[in-house]
């Protein structure tokens, strides 16, 4: 092992990107900032490329090692007496030198600390991260002393909400979101199609659309959002042959593998129903279902909460309308209201989403969400 380090480092070498020993502080290389090459095709069968790491110094033997940090977890402080280079491989990471500020690792990213630096590094609050450890060993067959444990707080912090969310108004483009919700939850295609076309006359992207049938699913099923989204595909390719060009919109952004989507979603609901993430902890169901508990908060509440091309507000009017569309719900629906409140809707701004509803699912199942809501008052 020690022949093939010693090999890589000399054919990185010939990159030209060499650590300075005269920076002290620890250097992060983000992955984007390592050129890239082709691979010469004369030694290679097909298209590869390459980037070259920055050269480690090294006076003797070196040590590498794969550590691999669950969410949360971090090293103690320590120093390295020649030195260490890592290179992450999996996740997101902290990594903080002594008297200067946490920084945020990613994969592909790589770290030199020089020798007797104090530091420390693991994953994120949310991430697990792991990364290949390569440490120089002193002649007396030390590569690291450690110190004391580090005063951060790993644990998931809160989400803050303001004790009263600020006022919003509702616009065109969200009032949108609710014909395509309820259609798609009742299963009339035939409406949701001109539906479809209202919301992107209005301002909603394609991507926010697809957003809303796989957010949609966790409380129609499958089926029904699959049809919604096979309608909404069809109407799309229609479209295009008119010469029709929609805005595609942002994708969602996507959280580094290893996220703890169980902890993201207790958060989430603490931040949705303005409590304490204590007070969101205690499995439902007092354990009788722990596979309802589990789905609920960590796909429903961390994974698609947590997809940020349609805000925490555009969900629950998703969910609102799919919900009174449903009918016969109260007590589902009853909680999102008061969750839509949570966001700032005011009884101004309610009362338009409940005569949208009204104009796409009727008076009767409009009456009963205008009914549930007044129970909140």
């Amino acid at each position: 092992m020690k022949n093939q380090v010693n090999a890589l480092l000399v054919m990185s070498s010939l990159s030209g990107m060499v650590w300075s020993e005269d920076k002290m502080g620890q250097q992060i290389t983000p992955a984007n900032q390592h050129e890239i090459s082709q691979a010469p095709t004369s030694n290679f069968s097909g298209k590869a490329n390459f980037a070259r790491y920055p050269v480690m110094p090294s006076q003797g033997d070196v040590a590498p090692a794969i550590v691999n940090f669950e969410a949360g977890t971090i090293t103690n402080w320590h120093t390295h007496p020649h030195g260490q280079y890592l290179i992450v491989t999996e996740g997101e990471g902290r990594t903080q030198e002594w008297g200067k500020p946490i920084q945020t690792i990613h994969k592909g990213d790589t770290i030199w600390c020089p020798p007797n630096v104090k530091h420390w590094h693991g994953a994120s609050e949310h991430s697990a991260m792991s990364h290949i450890a390569i440490t120089p060993v002193a002649t007396n067959g030390k590569s690291v002393t450690w110190l004391e444990k580090v005063d951060f707080p790993t644990k998931a912090k809160p989400l803050q909400t303001p004790a009263k969310a600020e006022t919003v108004q509702l616009n065109t483009k969200q009032l949108s979101l609710i014909p395509i919700a309820a259609f798609t939850a009742t299963g009339d295609l035939k409406k949701l199609e001109p539906a479809l076309i209202k919301g992107l006359e209005s301002g909603l992207t394609v991507n926010e659309i697809k957003e809303v049938f796989a957010h949609q699913y966790a409380y129609t099923g499958f089926p029904r959002a699959l049809n919604g989204m096979l309608t909404f595909k069809s109407l799309l390719e229609e479209r295009q042959k008119q010469g029709i060009k929609d805005i595609q919109g942002a994708l969602p952004n996507t959280l580094p593998s290893g996220t703890d989507y169980y902890q993201l979603g207790i958060e989430r609901l603490a931040y949705l129903n303005k409590t304490s993430i204590e007070d969101n902890t205690k499995p439902l169901f007092e354990n009788f279902s722990p596979t309802m508990d589990y789905a609920l908060k960590a796909h429903l509440f961390g994974y698609l909460f947590s997809r940020d091309n349609l805000a925490p507000l555009e969900r629950e009017i998703i969910v609102v309308s799919t919900l009174s569309a449903l009918g016969d719900i109260n007590a589902q629906l009853r909680s999102h209201l008061r969750i839509t409140r949570n966001l700032g809707v005011d009884a101004v701004q309610m009362q338009k989403i409940i005569s949208t509803l009204q104009q796409s699912i009727g008076v009767d199942l409009a009456k009963n969400a205008q009914s549930v809501l007044q129970q909140l008052q």
